[in-house]
């Protein structure tokens, strides 16, 4: 292993690249090559003019292949790299690992005849995780584990385990080595190999499984002649090996990277992938230093650097960067109660919108966690009608799609404390409208008679006679394909046609549109999911599980609201990093795992190194604007004691 902060000794060929040069810069194609490049230097402009230029001259498409971390990402570099050609391809040039991954392994699978397996999502491969603990052999395991096995809270621990295997490209008999070593690991090698079992007999695969077999099948590819990666600070090893292995046959193998943006390392992402890579090049390298920043002013740039000059692995940064033209400013402004925090952000957002022109758009407000000033920030952006998108919503749990799951819940569930609920939530909702003495009315005669719903609803409320004959089947929620089931109820539920056309639920229409997007999706990965399924393992998975489920409105003048993850790549006029006191933003160490998977890895999990990424963090957040940074944090209070 190479020790971080050492790609000043290891690569002899730097080459500082002002944008004067970037021509000559961009035409150099050949051999393995590091871009180092700090915030708003044009990392990804670079990569796009590089894929233009091997287009230019002559390359197909089909021979080359750009990776990056996020499918955002992949999006805005197809964008850029069609942007600046003569003639624009269809379909995405950039795309994920993962997504790469998919394509290699169908490929190849349909030229054996084979069939493609069901690639799990994040709550998919819990529960498969759930199903097997349960029929685990108390015994195998640890005492303190033994009462846990039907436990969510393991199913999640394991599962992430496994991932975390998969992502360092660690196999069972490696795992059983150092479990050797650990006591409280002693079961985990063999559930590792029962559970991989599982998944190849069913026809299924998680992200970890789909990354780890794509190297192995891209080992016999000679089809691409240039490899392009993006962001490779948040690469993990697995994703590393899949570029290496991609693009050995021709050596053409281009990593841009900042190093002081590497904040991913709860998904496995490595700094040291950085090192290694210049590392294994053995001096056969070329480093471009990106030195001129677009968008990050001096005063803006100072203030970040300074943030992340303690660091140990400073010395993997860049070399210094030529500011912006333009002015910046850094501020901190404190307070004695969250209350007051937040009442001040959204007094300061609405001032530099009407005051100053600012348009929402170009302001973003960006929090550590969701979990403590988010609730009073939005109350305090409602009450000024500061239109703004939370973090934390997610298209499942957005009012127009919770109508279909309490259809689905009423038709699955009929005889339950959940299917009256969720009938009360239709009567008195958009849907059907009622007054709350008519629902009363209709619940009394749902509990004094014992009738079902389907039977109350068709001698009531005959115009919601459709609602009734879906209660009455419930084949369409639980034995059709998901997306079917959702065909079917659209054409029978009443009130729809209401909601879809009243201008004031314009946000409804939208919901429904994204999410039938996602239930098509679904269907071309697995068709088998029915509607009931796949709302249940939606509903249990947490949010950065379930990405294909984030519902986002139109950001057309909407104030960014955003986490400190969630931000990078963005950029805005002016940031507001919020929350910024120590326990919160810093976070204490995060609290260890019931299985402490961060062992699996070789790089610094100490307390220092935690701290260390959330310097970055803080870097990544400051660096995103153009203009203005200003930190807030309540310091102290009733309910904050002394911070």
């Amino acid at each position: 292993s190479v020790p971080s902060g050492t790609v000043a000794a290891l690569s002899a060929n730097r080459i500082i690249a002002t944008p004067d040069e970037w021509d000559r810069a961009v035409a150099d194609t050949s051999g393995r090559q590091l871009i180092l490049a700090g915030p708003g230097t044009g990392k990804t402009q670079f990569l796009a003019a590089r894929v233009a230029d091997l287009i230019a001259a002559g390359s197909p498409i089909s021979a080359i292949t750009v990776l990056t971390f996020s499918r955002r990402a992949a999006s805005e570099l197809s964008e850029r790299i069609n942007r600046l050609l003569d003639r624009p391809v269809s379909g995405a040039i950039a795309s994920t690992f993962h997504g790469f991954s998919h394509r290699l392994l169908e490929a190849k699978r349909a030229g054996g005849g084979e069939t493609m397996p069901v690639l799990l999502t994040g709550p998919e491969q819990v529960r498969v995780v759930a199903e097997l603990l349960a029929a685990e052999d108390p015994t195998a395991w640890p005492l303190t584990f033994r009462p846990l096995l039907t436990s969510v809270t393991l199913a999640e621990e394991v599962a992430d385990f496994v991932m975390r295997c998969h992502e360092r490209l660690i196999a069972v008999d490696e795992l059983e080595l150092m479990a050797r070593a650990r006591s409280d690991w002693r079961a985990l090698p063999a559930f590792y190999k029962r559970y991989r079992h599982t998944l190849t007999a069913s026809g299924r695969i998680d992200y970890g499984m789909l990354v780890a077999e794509a190297i192995t099948a891209a080992e016999s590819l000679d089809q691409f002649t240039h490899v392009l990666v993006d962001e490779f600070q948040d690469t993990s090893p697995a994703q590393v090996a899949l570029a290496e292995s991609v693009a050995r046959r021709w050596g053409n193998l281009t990593v841009a990277t900042d190093p002081h943006q590497s904040i991913y390392s709860f998904r496995g992402a490595d700094i040291d992938n950085v090192s290694a890579f210049v590392h294994r090049s053995a001096g056969q390298i070329t480093t471009y230093h990106l030195s001129r920043s677009f968008r990050v002013p001096a005063e803006i740039l100072a203030s970040a650097q300074r943030l992340v000059a303690p660091n140990s692995d400073s010395t993997l940064a860049h070399t210094p960067i030529t500011p912006a033209s333009h002015r910046g400013s850094v501020s901190v402004h404190t307070f004695d109660q969250r209350s007051a925090e937040a009442e001040w952000i959204a007094s300061e957002v609405e001032r530099l919108h009407v005051a100053d022109g600012v348009p929402l758009t170009a302001m973003a407000v960006i929090l550590r966690s969701t979990r403590h000033l988010l609730p009073e920030l939005s109350r305090a952006l409602d009450r000024r009608a500061i239109p703004h998108d939370r973090p934390d919503t997610r298209l499942i749990d957005h009012p127009a799609v919770r109508i279909i799951g309490d259809v689905v819940t009423l038709a699955a569930s009929p005889q339950t404390q959940e299917a009256d609920l969720a009938m009360r939530r239709l009567l008195l909702g958009p849907l059907l409208r009622l007054p709350l003495g008519q629902e009363r009315h209709l619940s009394r005669l749902r509990r004094t008679t014992g009738a079902g719903w389907p039977d109350i609803v068709e001698q009531n409320l005959p115009h919601a006679s459709g609602l009734a004959d879906l209660a009455r089947d419930p084949s369409w929620a639980v034995a059709t394909a998901a997306v079917d089931g959702f065909w079917h109820l659209w054409d029978r539920l009443p009130g729809l046609v209401g909601l879809v056309t009243d201008p004031a639920r314009h946000d409804y229409r939208l919901a429904w549109s994204s999410f039938s997007r996602t239930l098509e999706r679904l269907a071309e990965r697995d068709p088998a999911t029915s509607l009931l399924s796949m709302l249940t393992t939606s509903v249990d998975g947490d949010f950065e599980a379930s990405p294909l489920l984030t519902f986002t409105r139109s950001r057309h003048q909407r104030l960014v609201v955003t986490t400190l993850h969630q931000a990078k790549g963005l950029e805005f006029d002016v940031v507001f990093i919020a929350d910024a006191v120590e326990g919160v933003f810093p976070t204490s160490r995060r609290p260890r795992a019931l299985l402490q998977a961060e062992y699996l890895s070789d790089g610094d999990i100490s307390p220092t190194g935690h701290l260390a990424e959330e310097r970055r963090l803080a870097y990544t957040a400051t660096t995103r604007a153009r203009r203005q940074v200003t930190w807030t944090a309540t310091t102290a209070g009733i309910d904050e004691g002394e911070r």
